[in-house]
């Protein structure tokens, strides 16, 4: 008979696709800056020009975006992430709450939809998960009305120890 050691660190992972923690071994925590390559140019003026924004804009845009940087601070298990961002434009913050599935709830979770604010403050909706073995930080904010409003959804993860966001806007 074996007795279970308070102070054993569990080896167990969550249940399901959609986790409320990360991996231990994954940790978005950092300063992240963007990489701006001609493909990144041409889909940003891309998506701009979707959203309905004038040639003048966009061109403004475009000469500012690769001064945008984050801080990211992983907290909490991955529970917690927040991102602190500064680019010419000004500075936001803003704390996403993960929920799904942990070590502790057998799988069985409420999703949480709490208030954020997106990079122009403005009030929106913040979901929040981890997916691919909590390898991957999933967030969707939703109810946005600026630049033709819509939902965007992004995934933070590491790739050969480099930091990448992928973001969609679904209209």
């Amino acid at each position: 008979v074996m007795e279970k050691n308070d102070t054993e660190i569990s080896t167990g992972i969550p249940k399901g696709q959609r986790w409320a923690i990360s991996a231990p071994s994954t940790n978005l925590s950092g300063n992240w800056i963007i990489v701006v390559s001609d493909n990144f140019m041409i889909e940003y003026d891309q998506y701009l020009n979707d959203l309905g924004t004038n040639s003048l804009v966009r061109k403004v845009a475009s000469s500012v975006v690769g001064f945008t940087r984050e801080e990211i601070i992983q907290e909490e298990d991955g529970r917690r992430v927040t991102i602190k961002g500064k680019n010419p434009r000004g500075v936001w913050e803003r704390s996403l709450v993960a929920s799904g599935s942990d070590l502790e709830n057998d799988g069985v979770f409420k999703s949480l939809s709490l208030p954020s604010v997106t990079a122009d403050s403005e009030p929106v909706k913040a979901d929040a998960w981890w997916e691919n073995d909590g390898k991957i930080h999933v967030s969707w904010m939703r109810g946005g009305t600026k630049y033709g409003g819509g939902d965007f959804l992004s995934k933070r993860y590491l790739e050969n120890e480099t930091g990448v966001q992928d973001s969609e806007i679904y209209v």
